[in-house]
């Protein structure tokens, strides 16, 4: 444990500016809202729930760290196995913790600050799954969204990683221009996102983390720099 929480405080020191760039721009965001509020009626503009804001510091970390903290962890002396190990660890802790900030925040926000939010949590009904449910299901899903980014950016050197980038970016548009695929698109992105079960959501995750983080320790086994 000690090992993993070495992982924990040597990535954000890695990433801390870029961390308090992102909570700095939210707090400008709500600075700006309240001096415009003085001055404008803005009770019924809905804005981003600031928990939601927060997704951003997992994108950063998901893309940064397999760019920066490999060279230097394994140039003290870690084994690719640490580092992918540690990497994933980090990832769980922080996905655990803006999930716990985006189920406790927006009580904040509605009973006590009195804002009128877009919350994403509601939005995909993960709510309706009650505080620990919609916290499992937040935490499965921004991992899995982590490991995705960060088996991209781990095969950024290699020929099946830019394959896997290029089938991605042509996926997309031709499945959702072609009618017949369409509907498997439409399908998929409801069972990713607006599964009404909690068990087969967060399972419907968890494969798609075991693909990622699979495809994620095929490229960290194989590179060299």
């Amino acid at each position: 444990m000690s090992a993993l929480a070495v992982h924990l405080k040597a990535t954000y020191l890695q990433l801390k500016i870029y961390i308090w760039m992102v909570i700095i721009f939210i707090l400008l965001g709500r600075l700006a809202e309240f001096i415009v509020g003085l001055f404008i009626d803005i009770k019924q503009s809905k804005v981003l729930a600031d928990g939601n804001l927060l997704l951003l510091i997992l994108l950063l970390i998901a893309i940064m760290l397999p760019l920066s903290y490999y060279k230097s962890i394994i140039h003290l002396g870690a084994s690719r196995k640490q580092y992918f190990l540690g990497l994933h660890f980090v990832y769980a802790v922080w996905a655990a913790a803006v999930a716990l900030f985006n189920c406790l925040w927006p009580l904040v926000e509605v009973n006590v600050l009195h804002k009128n939010t877009v919350n994403l949590v509601e939005a995909f009904r993960w709510s309706e799954f009650g505080l620990a449910g919609s916290f499992l299901y937040q935490t499965i899903f921004y991992l899995m969204v982590m490991a995705l980014l960060s088996m991209l950016v781990s095969g950024y050197y290699h020929f099946v990683g830019w394959l896997i980038w290029a089938l991605l970016i042509v996926a997309i548009p031709t499945g959702t221009a072609i009618p017949s695929l369409r509907v498997h698109v439409v399908s998929f992105f409801e069972a990713l996102l607006f599964n009404g079960s909690l068990l087969a959501g967060v399972g419907f995750n968890l494969g798609l983390i075991l693909l990622f983080v699979a495809g994620g320790w095929f490229f960290t086994r194989r590179r060299t720099y």
